[in-house]
């Protein structure tokens, strides 16, 4: 994605977070008054690879033949299972005191050596940010995880997810921390948009 598309979608959630009728001064002070975003991933990669294999193979065979039937009826089954395989991550931004506190955590465990920060430091930033991002995860059956996600957990997963779930992921937590910037710097004590 680029920095200017970034931008743009950035801005648009702080337009939405700011549109009439949408204060709540006990979500804000609870901090649920930030932006939010949903995003849907696919975890079955080797179903969707798949999946697109038979579809090319398909372009190529001739309809009504046994061969054409037979590589329908495997897409649609390769479809269900990436279906099935549906995550909607429900994320919202956070405050500079989240963002301290991810800091200070990664610091803790892998303290910085010489002035610099190891890839694993940044690894434990990033997921103690993606974790207080997420709100809740939404399965294909529409059943819900509404706990309280740590760095661990997001740790686990990520080392599951396929690599372009994880890149969404990690896209709308920074589209959200810096919508949050742009919504707190954009808004007075007031809770009115500044002019």
């Amino acid at each position: 994605m680029s920095e200017a598309t970034t931008i743009d979608t950035t801005l648009q959630l702080v337009k939405e977070a700011q549109a009439q009728g949408s204060f709540n001064l006990s979500e804000v002070i609870k901090g649920r008054g930030y932006p939010h975003k949903s995003v849907t991933i696919y975890t079955d990669a080797e179903a969707a690879f798949d999946l697109i294999q038979v579809e090319s193979q398909l372009a190529l065979l001739v309809p009504e033949s046994p061969e054409h039937a037979a590589a329908e009826a495997l897409a649609t089954e390769l479809a269900t299972r990436v279906r099935d395989s549906r995550l909607v991550f429900h994320m919202r931004g956070v405050g500079q005191l989240v963002v301290e506190a991810a800091e200070a955590d990664a610091e803790k465990n892998y303290p910085t050596e010489n002035g610099e920060r190891s890839d694993n430091w940044y690894k434990r930033y990033m997921a103690n940010l993606v974790a207080a991002n997420i709100v809740k995860v939404e399965d294909a059956n529409g059943n819900l995880d509404e706990r309280i996600f740590t760095a661990e957990d997001v740790e686990d997963f990520r080392n599951f997810l396929p690599i372009d779930s994880w890149a969404m992921l990690m896209s709308t937590m920074q589209q959200l921390t810096l919508a949050t910037g742009y919504f707190k710097g954009m808004t007075n004590a007031d809770f009115l948009p500044k002019s």
